[in-house]
């Protein structure tokens, strides 16, 4: 049989591990999913193509690499708030775009023509997801694609980020030359590397209550174990970010817990006279704390790093910490003291937004992966119990609701531990089709939904009085339309759903839908006003 585009392509991300193709079919595009079963690459068809970016961005940080492909213009457009998180949060999802022929491009340039989906401009998409992605190219000749393919896959690799490839509908299964060796996936070292790790070590000895804050980058690009060794050589007090929260086990040594500020701030980095950043992606919540304490901080991300207030300098990340590793070994580590894992309280009395955490908390163990949304819950959700490593998957940078149920669909089939989902109604709504991709291709994760009825954060945000005054109303545009969650769920096949109003009755449910190997919803129902303990 002849090697053809679509081979090519599919064949270098097997290369990488990639095992399955997330989207919504198209014409321009169904070549590449006529051509998956020969690179034993299983085709995931979602139900929408917002879901499809969710779920490969979920499958990208837990497998290492996604790919995901929809129709031009209709469906890679609804997918860009799926891609921008992606491109935010160090995610690196190649989207395979089918796109105009030569044909369709001289009909729209001397007639006017639009081809399908089109906005009349004959780079649309390209341009649109050149804000979002690392790389963004279109390959118009079967003798372009072997060039782009590799530079868009290794970009991704590379620079954990998303890429986005448009491939000329026409050329699909036009001859290709199969891949020859292999892909540059490692960034070279900028040589500052080794000074700029003795400075930072210096400082950390000479500090008297330094602390490590673990970002995402460390995630991403695998040094979880070196970060161990660091943390172990220095004796170090060490934070993490939400979106690294379990990128090392909680129980380990020097945790001092999740920073997340202003909610969640850490008394050793509260009280630190050496903060050292190490991977970290900041959300605007963190400008204030960064502002006010510019010259106790050392940042390391995107290639840079910037001490106190130097100016930023060069530097990959791996190799940076490689040679911290290094430079610390050279003396012995202080005493640091154990990590503290407080036992949540028991479940009692009518369900509260804080006793799902409690009760959640209690039932974590290390098969679960928990799944926050963005929603009320969120700075709970950061501070939950994970057990052991890479247990934890977040989007609170982007902060896009409804992610959390989508990116589970991906996540099923990256990860090795079983999905579990915690999001408000609010935000259910805004993805809960992907009930029935879970159904569909017999994917088993648990969603727990926080039904409360309103879109609980907005209204935190926009006027928090709601929740001490009884007489006040809601603002009426976060008032949800109340659905028949369980009904709903067993319509897109989950049949195994459970409502419940107290916290035994969550215990319960979390334990019944452990047992089984069956996706499941469950409702858990606490009042408009009821609050989490911990408030972003």
């Amino acid at each position: 049989m002849p090697f053809t585009v679509a081979d090519y392509i599919l064949k270098r991300l097997s290369q990488h591990q990639v095992d399955t193709l997330f989207g919504v079919p198209a014409a321009y595009g169904a070549p590449l999913f006529d051509a998956v079963s020969a690179h034993d690459i299983r085709p995931v068809v979602t139900t929408t193509d917002l879901e499809a970016g969710y779920a490969a961005d979920g499958y990208a940080r837990t497998k290492g690499l996604g790919v995901v492909s929809v129709a031009n213009g209709v469906g890679v457009l609804s997918m860009i708030n799926a891609i921008a998180g992606a491109f935010v949060e160090r995610s690196p999802v190649v989207v395979v775009n089918g796109g105009p022929n030569a044909a369709n491009l001289t009909n729209l340039k001397e007639l006017d023509v639009l081809f399908s989906h089109s906005t009349g401009q004959p780079d649309g998409d390209l341009n649109a997801y050149r804000l979002v992605t690392a790389s963004a190219a279109r390959a118009e000749q079967a003798a372009d694609v072997p060039a782009l393919a590799d530079h868009a896959i290794s970009t991704a690799i590379r620079r954990k980020r998303p890429v986005y490839l448009e491939i000329n509908r026409a050329i699909w299964t036009a001859d290709c030359t199969p891949p020859d060796g292999s892909l540059p996936v490692t960034n070279p070292a900028a040589g500052t590397e080794q000074q700029l790790a003795t400075t930072i070590i210096g400082l950390i000895r000479a500090a008297a209550k330094p602390v490590l804050i673990a970002g995402i980058e460390i995630q991403r690009y695998g040094l979880a174990d070196t970060m161990a060794d660091l943390i172990a050589k220095l004796g170090i007090r060490w934070s993490a970010q939400v979106p690294a929260k379990s990128v090392l086990s909680e129980t380990e040594d020097g945790w001092a817990g999740i920073f997340a500020p202003p909610g969640s701030q850490p008394a050793a980095v509260q009280e630190a006279d050496l903060i050292v950043m190490l991977g970290c992606v900041f959300p605007g919540s963190y400008a204030r704390f960064i502002r006010d304490r510019t010259d106790d901080i050392v940042t390391a991300y995107d290639g840079k790093v910037k001490i106190k207030n130097g100016n930023k300098q060069d530097a990959d990340i791996v190799a940076l910490m490689a040679a911290l590793v290094a430079e610390a070994a050279k003396q012995a580590p202080r005493p640091v003291p154990a990590a503290v894992d407080p036992a949540p309280p028991p479940a009692s009395g009518p369900l509260t937004y804080a006793q799902v955490f409690d009760r959640v908390g209690a039932a974590l163990d290390d098969s679960w992966l928990v799944i926050p949304d963005t929603f009320l819950g969120g700075a709970s959700a950061a501070s939950l119990p994970v057990k052991g490593r890479d247990g934890y998957l977040s989007g609170a940078v982007w902060a896009s609701i409804g992610h959390s149920v989508a990116a589970a669909v991906g996540a099923s089939f990256g990860s090795s531990r079983r999905p579990l989902v915690i999001c408000g109604d609010g935000g259910f709504h805004t993805s809960a089709q992907a009930l029935s991709t879970f159904a569909h291709y017999c994917r088993n994760p648990v969603v727990l939904v926080i039904d409360n009825g309103v879109y609980g954060l907005e209204q935190y945000i926009i006027d928090s009085s709601y929740y001490d005054d009884p007489n006040a109303a809601p603002k009426p545009y976060v008032v949800l339309n109340p659905w028949d969650f369980p009904e709903f769920a067993h319509s897109l096949g989950v049949r195994t759903t459970y409502s419940v109003d107290t916290a035994a009755e969550l215990d319960q449910a979390l334990a019944d839908a452990k047992e089984s190997a069956a996706p499941a919803l469950i409702v858990a129902k606490v009042s408009p006003r009821s609050l989490p303990a911990r408030l972003p």
